[in-house]
């Protein structure tokens, strides 16, 4: 590959102090427990980090990808803002947008496409998991990589949070940036970098074997009315130790999962309930469970419900952030399109 013929410092929008840091979340159905550990939670602490920028993204577009689901992202889209928002996502500063509503992601991920090469795209881990599955493949997954790249890139996002899962992302991320910039001989758009993530242990479901998820039916909501959390609760998977006997809390999926939300005092105090076991038995475990989620989740339940009826209202909380992120994502298009020598006949 030659060099470009010539290079100039990179031009994009950068606070002093703060990194900007990118992440997203398909929008699905309720969302859950599982979700607000490996998820939800981490990203709301990210965005009170004063040296971080967080923008947070609802991947409404990466969901279309499923033909049999294809209606899902379009319906869950408010709803899984709501969720962040609730839960104490810090907005001041910070950007939760919708991917849908930024055309220029599509425009750049256009650009980055005329410079990769097709073979790249067919290792994608996703294309070739649907290939070896038998699946057939459509369009979208194929293109996919690069929609991700270009929701990163457009941003001009300094740092991507990932999991060994998601490493080939940002690399391909990397080298379509790389690509690019040597075909038109410019630093248009900055090199992503990964933010390494320690990996988060997988929840545990309420049937006790498998991961907390919505495919295996096994989920405890966030949001959902305290009798239906007391019904998840009751079916919580437990061993046949009686009510003074000692339990183990590692092998507890009631405990398991409380510790995914509960205050250190609420899992303190079931952890020490259940080792002594004396007068402590799993059904008292459960109760304290959904008192625990109702402390928790009960008041963030109402002005989740609230949003559901007034999404304007929280859409005009949000719109701060959508204007700055607007402006990223217009700065990175207009430096592509420079760089392109594409020319604009609108007057």
């Amino acid at each position: 590959m030659s060099e470009p013929k010539s290079r100039g410092e990179f031009r994009g929008t950068r606070i002093p102090g703060r990194r900007r840091v990118l992440t997203g979340i398909k929008p699905t159905g309720d969302l859950h427990l599982g979700n607000y550990l490996g998820a939800i939670k981490p990203c709301i602490d990210s965005s009170r980090d004063s040296a971080s920028e967080v923008i947070l993204f609802c991947a409404d577009w990466h969901g279309l990808t499923d033909k049999n689901r294809i209606f899902e992202p379009g319906t869950a889209s408010i709803p899984c803002l709501a969720v962040f928002l609730c839960l104490g996502f810090q907005i001041e500063g910070n950007s939760l947008i919708l991917q849908s509503d930024f055309p220029q992601i599509q425009e750049n991920a256009w650009y980055l496409s005329c410079a990769t090469a097709v073979g790249m795209l067919e290792r994608a881990h996703a294309y070739k998991d649907a290939i070896a599955n038998g699946k057939v493949p459509s369009a979208g997954l194929f293109y996919y990589p690069v929609l991700m790249a270009s929701d990163i890139i457009s941003f001009d996002s300094e740092v991507v949070p990932v999991g060994k899962d998601q490493a080939q992302h940002l690399e391909y991320a990397s080298d379509m940036v790389k690509l690019f910039n040597n075909m038109v001989g410019a630093d248009v758009y900055l090199e992503p970098k990964p933010l390494t993530q320690e990996e988060t242990p997988l929840l545990v479901g309420v049937d006790g074997e498998r991961k907390m998820s919505k495919s295996y039916g096994n989920t405890i909501p966030l949001f959902a009315p305290k009798k239906e959390i007391e019904k998840r609760a009751k079916e919580i998977k437990t061993d046949s130790k009686g009510l003074d006997d000692p339990k183990d809390p590692q092998t507890c999926a009631i405990f398991q999962i409380l510790k995914s939300f509960g205050s250190p005092e609420a899992v303190a105090y079931m952890k020490e309930r259940l080792e002594k076991g004396t007068g402590y038995g799993y059904g008292h475990a459960k109760k304290d469970f959904v008192d625990e989620h109702e402390r928790v989740f009960g008041q963030k339940r109402e002005l989740y419900e609230h949003y559901l009826k007034n999404p304007r209202e929280m859409l005009e909380k949000i719109e701060p952030g959508f204007a700055r992120a607007e402006s990223y994502a217009n700065a990175s298009n207009s430096r592509a399109r420079e760089a392109l020598k594409l020319t604009s006949f609108r007057l």
